[in-house]
């Protein structure tokens, strides 16, 4: 009996070395946190003075409480204003796009892109983001970088991964677009499909890999050679098709879509997201109002492609300079917002370094935005566009005990989000000041 004993000992240690992370999280232990102020997201206002009392990874109870009345090893965030976790809800975790050919895909092997998935994971938790929705990364290392994480063999957010974008044939994300025709790709890095029944196959193939949501790229994109991101790519019929397989298993679809009749294309198809939306028009703004679909605008990846590294888009369709692109992309923001049209937080990391995510609360803000629902965007909203508002998404008895801390009000200054000093997963923390 001692033998067994100490041999399950040895066990439990090991696992508890192997999988940190996970053994914080199940570990059946109570915990309470002092919150001097925190962020009611529902609300949108602040209260003070609350303890949230923490058992198995959730919360228990979010109570006013006197620190006097506390247990002896409460941990104190008294000084602190205290948010539910993050969620971005676009990202790239695999992907390092920002840094150009350095970083080419035609370079590294396929393990390449899950390491650096373990770094950009690592820094985006640390950043405040506590859950991310990763769409498209190759050869599925988002699936393997989900599953790392979920065992605690690394640092960082849960993550909703999608696996490839499914395109067509000369399709956004594909690569071999600017290849002479006599030259064949022999990696299965991107998910061609074209026509019904190869895009019903290309959906079963990517639930068959344990994929979380399915991807479309329902026009051309910015970051593809010969690829317009203007022009409509998939029809009505192909992407009704996606989203009907989808649904079968009960997985969301989200559109990357750029151009204004892709985006009617995919809102007809019954996407549950449109992905970008840069040249939105009045028409759209309607029907994705009408269709309860969610917009995710990626204000930060737009600011830092146009912006701050100056590229070149004129082989794009664009008329305009660079300022002036973005300024248009801040105002469809701000007309799709006032319209009443559902907007999901999401920042398309990878495009600009990991780690910046908290940066797009201030474009929001810039663009029209409150304060309050910019806030709203990144818990509440963003949890109901992934399916996942019995979960996370605000900090409530049930929910997952994910929270940050900062100094400073982020009702009144968002940009205190840029300053996480603090960050609990599954009330584990990761992150102490």
């Amino acid at each position: 009996m001692r033998i067994i004993a100490a041999n399950c000992l040895f066990m439990a240690l090991s696992l508890a070395c192997l999988y940190p992370q996970q053994a914080a999280e199940a570990a059946d232990e109570e915990l309470t946190v002092f919150a001097g102020r925190l962020v009611d997201v529902r609300s949108g206002s602040i209260r003070s003075d609350v303890a949230l009392r923490i058992r198995n990874g959730l919360i228990a109870s979010v109570e006013d409480a006197d620190p006097e009345t506390l247990p002896v090893d409460y941990l104190d965030l008294s000084e602190y204003t205290v948010p539910p976790g993050l969620i971005d809800a676009h990202t790239h975790l695999c992907d390092n796009s920002y840094m150009g050919q350095a970083f080419g895909h035609w370079i590294y092997p396929a393990a390449s892109f899950g390491i650096v998935g373990t770094v950009n994971a690592r820094k985006t938790l640390r950043a405040g983001f506590t859950t991310v929705r990763d769409v498209s990364a190759p050869f599925y290392a988002d699936i393997a970088l989900r599953d790392a994480v979920e065992a605690g063999w690394v640092e960082g957010p849960r993550i909703l991964a999608s696996g490839a974008m499914i395109t067509m044939t000369g399709g956004h994300g594909t690569w071999g677009n600017w290849m002479a025709p006599d030259h064949q790709l022999s990696t299965n890095a991107h998910l061609q499909a074209d026509g019904v029944d190869e895009v019903r196959k290309a959906v079963r193939v990517h639930v068959r890999n344990r994929v979380d949501l399915i991807k479309l790229a329902a026009t051309g994109g910015f970051g593809t050679a010969n690829s317009l991101p203007g022009a409509a790519s998939y029809t009505v019929a192909e992407m009704r098709t996606a989203v009907e397989e989808a649904r079968k298993h009960g997985l969301r679809v989200a559109a990357h879509a750029h151009g204004a009749a892709g985006i009617r294309n995919a809102l007809a198809a019954g996407v549950d997201s449109i992905e970008h939306g840069s040249m939105l028009d009045d028409e759209g703004i309607e029907a994705l109002r009408d269709s309860g679909a969610y917009l995710v605008m990626d204000l930060l990846a737009a600011r830092f492609d146009l912006i701050e590294e100056n590229r070149d888009y004129s082989d794009k369709g664009l008329e305009n300079s660079n300022e002036a692109e973005f300024a248009a992309f801040q105002a469809v923001f701000r007309k799709a917002y006032e319209a009443g049209v559902r907007m999901a937080f999401g920042t398309d990391a990878g495009i600009y370094p990991h780690g910046r995510n908290a940066e797009q609360f201030a474009l929001m803000v810039e663009s029209g935005m409150s304060n309050a629902d910019a806030i709203r965007s990144a818990t509440l909203w963003a949890a109901e566009l992934l399916g996942k508002s019995e979960q996370f998404g605000e900090l409530a008895p049930g929910k997952a005990a994910d929270l940050i801390a900062v100094s400073g009000n982020p009702l009144t200054d968002v940009t205190v989000l840029e300053r996480v000093e603090f960050v609990m997963k599954g009330g584990a923390v990761v992150v102490a000041p």
